[in-house]
Order: C-alpha cells, then sequence, then structure tokens
C-alpha cells in the first residue's frame, strides 16, 4: 500500500466539492477526472465531475438492490409458483427465470418515444415499472439451488447470495469457487468452511476471519499459511499453535481436547475470550496481497487501484467494491467484473461489459449501453432501456436506424444536462424496494422516519408475534436428533423464528458444531459488522508513528501498524 505522502502526491485534488446529498465535501482529484474524461459517452459526451459523496454516490446505487429477501409470488406469464426478491404488495409483473429469458418475452414490445418536455429519470421510471422483471438473477446451470439469488452455476445451494460456482453451500454471501462450506461472507475458493469472513483458499477452518491458505485450523485471525493452530492471529506458515504459541503435536492435540468447545454455551464464551485477544494484537492498515499502488482494504491481485473494497484482480479502477473477478478502467462500480472495461457509476456489471454508465445489471457482452437495467446478451448502443437482449440501438425501449439513434443521443445528453440528470446514478425514488429491503440499509441504516424524510420508500412489515421456543437445544451437535429439523426454533437475538433444515443439520455434524440459537439474518448482520466499514481515514501507526491510511477510524482502540511494519514482524 502507499505511503500517506506518496498517495498525497499521485491525487492532486482538481476541486473541492460540496455533497449535494449531505453537504459533506469531498475532494475530485486529478486522477479521477482524468479516468472521466477516458471514459467519454461515445467519445465525444463529457461525464461530469460527480455532484455527491463517496458514501452518498454508494448508497444511492446500492438502494436499488435487494440482495437477500426472498417472497413467495407468481409468475406473470406460466402463473407457477416462484421465489422473487419483489414483496407480493408490490405492483410489478414478475416472471419465473425460464419466461423471462425465453424467446416469448421481447422488451421492445414496451417501447416509447423520447418527452423533451419531461425530464429523463421520470420517464426512465414509468418504462421501469412496466416492463415484467425477473423473479430472481440466477445464471447458467442451478441444480437444487431456489433460494438463491445474484447467483451462477450452484448445485445443492441454500440461501446463498451474490456469488457463482458453488456446491452444497447453506447461508453465504459474496463467493466464488466453494464446496461444503456454511455460514460465510466474502470467501472464495475453499472447501469445509465454517463461518469465516473474508477467506481465501482455505481448507477445513473454523470461526476465522480475514485468512488465505489455512487449513485445519479453527479461531483463525489474520493468519496466512497456517495449519493445524487454533485460536491465534498474526501467524505466517505456522503449525500445532494455540493463542500464537508454538506446540507439539502431541501437546497440541493433548491441548485442543481440553478446550472441549463441542457445547453451545462453551463456545459461545470462548468466542469473547478470542476477541480480546485479537483486540490486543497489532493491525495491518489494510489487507491485500500482490498489488501495486493501490488504496483501500480488502484489495488483493490489483494495480493502481484507489479508494476500493473487497477487489481482487483489477486495474485502473477507483472507488469501487465487491468487484472479485476483474476489471479495468472502471470508476464507482459496486459488483462483478469478469472482464469489465470502462464502466462508471454502475451497479452489478460485468462479463464482457464495455463502455457503460450509469447502469443496473448490465452485463455479458453488452457495449456502450447508459442509463438501463437488466440488458443483457451483446445489446450495444442502448440508452434509457430495461429488459432487452441481443439488441441494438434503442432509446426507451425503441428501436431506431443507427443514424436516428445518434442523433437522439445528441439531444437527451444536451437535455439531461439541462435538468442535471446527466452523469448521475437512478434516483433513489426510482427503486422498487422499500430501503429498508436493500443492501443500502446494511451499509448506511436509517430509521423509517429518515427514509420518510428523505421521500424513499420504507416497506411496511406486517406485525406479527412470534411463536416462543417450546424445544430445548441440546448442547452438543452429538446428542441433537433428527427430529429437530420439524422444531420451530425462535433467535436468540431478534425473536424470529426459523428452522434447522436437513442439510443443515448433516452439515453441523460433519463440522462438529453445535446448534445456533440465532437466525440465519442475525448471523449474517454479525459476519458484516466482523468487517470494517468501507471507509478511510488518516492516523497514526502506533508503532512508529507513521502516518498511514486505514479503515479503522482514529477513536477506535486497535493498535494500527503500517502494511510495512506489519510484514516486517510477522512474515
Amino acid at each position: 500500500m502507499l505511503e500517506v505522502g506518496t498517495i498525497v502526491r499521485m491525487n492532486q485534488v482538481v476541486s473541492q466539492k460540496k455533497c449535494a446529498t449531505c453537504g459533506t465535501g469531498f475532494p475530485v482529484l486529478d486522477k479521477d477526472r482524468a479516468l472521466l474524461d477516458k471514459m467519454k459517452v461515445y467519445g465525444k459526451y463529457d461525464i461530469p465531475d460527480p455532484v455527491d459523496c463517496w458514501d452518498c454516490r454508494q448508497q444511492r446505487r446500492q438502494s436499488h438492490r435487494n440482495e437477500r429477501n426472498l417472497y413467495p409470488s407468481k409468475c406473470g406469464k406460466c402463473e407457477k409458483d416462484i421465489l422473487s426478491i419483489f414483496s407480493p404488495e408490490k405492483e410489478v409483473t414478475v416472471y419465473c427465470p425460464t419466461c423471462w429469458w425465453g424467446d416469448e418475452f421481447d422488451g421492445l414490445s414496451y417501447g416509447r418515444d423520447y418527452d423533451f418536455s419531461r425530464p429523463f429519470f421520470e420517464q426512465w421510471k414509468e418504462l421501469y415499472h412496466e416492463v415484467p422483471r425477473i423473479s430472481l438473477i440466477v445464471l447458467g446451470e442451478m441444480v437444487n439451488s431456489d433460494y438463491a439469488h445474484d447467483a451462477y452455476r450452484l448445485k445443492n445451494c441454500y440461501l446463498t447470495f451474490d456469488g457463482e460456482q458453488a456446491w452444497d453451500c447453506l447461508y453465504g454471501e459474496t463467493f466464488y469457487k466453494l464446496k461444503d462450506c456454511m455460514d460465510f461472507l466474502v470467501t472464495y475458493e475453499s472447501e469445509l468452511c465454517y463461518e469465516t469472513v473474508n477467506c481465501s483458499n482455505c481448507y477445513n477452518l473454523k470461526f476465522s476471519k480475514f485468512c488465505v491458505n489455512c487449513s485445519e485450523s479453527s479461531f483463525l485471525h489474520d493468519c496466512v499459511g497456517c495449519k493445524n493452530c487454533f485460536a491465534c492471529c498474526n501467524l505466517h506458515r505456522a503449525q500445532w499453535c494455540i493463542f500464537n504459541k508454538q506446540y507439539s503435536e502431541q501437546e497440541y492435540k493433548k491441548k485442543i481436547a481440553e478446550y472441549g468447545l463441542k457445547g453451545y454455551e462453551a463456545l459461545e464464551a470462548f468466542k469473547k475470550e478470542f476477541a480480546e485477544f485479537v483486540a490486543e494484537q497489532p493491525k495491518r492498515a489494510y489487507r491485500g496481497v500482490k498489488n501495486e499502488d493501490v488504496v483501500g482494504d480488502h484489495i488483493d491481485n490489483c494495480k493502481d487501484v484507489y479508494y476500493s473494497f473487497d477487489t481482487v484482480g483489477c486495474r485502473d479502477c477507483r472507488y469501487c467494491t465487491n468487484m472479485a473477478i476483474g476489471a479495468n478502467d472502471c470508476m464507482d462500480v459496486d459488483i462483478w467484473g469478469d472482464k469489465l472495461n470502462l464502466a462508471y457509476n454502475c451497479e452489478c456489471v460485468g462479463a464482457g461489459a464495455a463502455n457503460l454508465m450509469c447502469d443496473y445489471y448490465v452485463a455479458r457482452g453488452a457495449v456502450n449501453v447508459f442509463y438501463s437495467a437488466f440488458c443483457w446478451d451483446s445489446v450495444a448502443d442502448i440508452f434509457g432501456c430495461v429488459g432487452l437482449r441481443h439488441k441494438k440501438r434503442c432509446i426507451l425501449n425503441k428501436q431506431y436506424s443507427e443514424e436516428e439513434y445518434h442523433v437522439m443521443v445528441e439531444r437527451i445528453v444536451a437535455h439531461m444536462r439541462e435538468t442535471g440528470e446527466w452523469g448521475q446514478f437512478f434516483p433513489v425514488e426510482t427503486s422498487w424496494f422499500g430501503y429498508n429491503e436493500t443492501v443500502g440499509h446494511e451499509f448506511y441504516p436509517l430509521s423509517e422516519e429518515q427514509v420518510r424524510e428523505r421521500g424513499w420508500q420504507w416497506r411496511d412489515v406486517p406485525a406479527r408475534e412470534f411463536a416462543k421456543q417450546g424445544y430445548k437445544i441440546p448442547d452438543r451437535i452429538e446428542d441433537v436428533s433428527d427430529l429437530i429439523v420439524g422444531e420451530v426454533l425462535a433467535c436468540e437475538e431478534c425473536g424470529r423464528n426459523f428452522k434447522i433444515t436437513p442439510q443443515e443439520l448433516k452439515r453441523l455434524r460433519a463440522f462438529e458444531v453445535p446448534i445456533s440459537h440465532k437466525c440465519f439474518n442475525c448471523r449474517h448482520f454479525a459476519r458484516r459488522r466482523a468487517k470494517n466499514p468501507r471507509r478511510l481515514w488518516k492516523r497514526e501507526s502506533a508503532k512508529s508513528g507513521k502516518p498511514l491510511f486505514t479503515s479503522y477510524a482514529p477513536d477506535r482502540p486497535e493498535k494500527v501498524w503500517t502494511v510495512d511494519e506489519y510484514i516486517k514482524e510477522f512474515f
């Protein structure tokens, strides 16, 4: 990671802005401006500086995405019972994936003329709310994985979101190439892992965070290449260690048996003990490997990446998040990547797409697509469209000749500049979701009153009384009978009812861990809280006093070191 002085020198402030949404001051840097100039629309339409700060830009995009709330619904075409990300009270036509991807659905049938007397977003919202919506974003072959969204090629997976290529996995989000894993967040290329956060290339790893190439271990934090270790932090290529102390193989196995953590109460008590141990250990300013000139957190195999998070294999990108499969020349993009090039201010775009601006779910070879949603499969020269595939030169889902298309785009861009819409992502008011259903609420939680004051939607969840749990969960997994799958349990944190599935019970028995007393949602939010916010602060190294940028806020108690200091000490 770059030192603070280098970061400042390499990112000169071009202009100082005041956020149009929250009023916070923020800079536009020279490299921001250079990348925006490189991404000119059709090479001639300038992209203006952002009008909102980093947080408000990200919040605006995330307010359009419901990632984990699934509802019973019915396909508007084949009338089959389905699951959908759209709640039953919403007046939207929803198609099952089979019908939506089928040849009979043609988005051009919803085309309309552009009205230059009205704002663009007003017209786009009408189109967006009329075109049938796909119930769940699932791509490729999905086998026995009905309870999944934002997913590609899953088999025997349950309640898994934002990921691809997984087999026999349950309760996770943001993943890639997993097998037999459960309760995970941001986990890649791993097998037999339980309760992991930001781990990759791991095997048989439990209750661990921020680990790489670790195996046969439990309760690891910021470890690399460790095997047969327990309750360790900041270790590199270690074996037979407990609380960072070296043991012989026989001593290690004897000591582990003495801990006796197969019971739920003992396990919960030990989690607190381990958290206290981790809190005392030094933290590096940012996490990442094989990088060159990067600023952010959880960045791997990247070059010239600035203020980005959970990003892998990217080049010349700025303000990006969850770009886990690589991208080039992107700014303000959340989710996906995979050979993505030249994208600005987008949500969920990738898979060979290029030259995108202000898009939502645009992918698979899409080129020159602007202000559109759910447009796929080699669409090209698309502006303000919804639900198109294999189409070219369309505006508001209406087909134009090549000459007509470019004349219209020029007029629309000029019109959007006059209305102040050009360069801005879709307003929160155009979202199909209540703010409390969206990813935005996870990262930027607001009260119902705050949401309604902004004129945004809030989903009113019908009041219900949850059933009290009459069944006493055995303390140890070996004492749990198959009959538990018929019991209604109540989350000890939020009170919501939940059930244990046969697949889950089988997996917990294999892991030899007790039944959790918390529901899937509360476990997910606990994992989310384990990650630092997507924000950087300037503070001083606890070791040397050197200035550094880090995702640990200045008022937090952690001892943060520069990356060089950390590597020298622990590697």
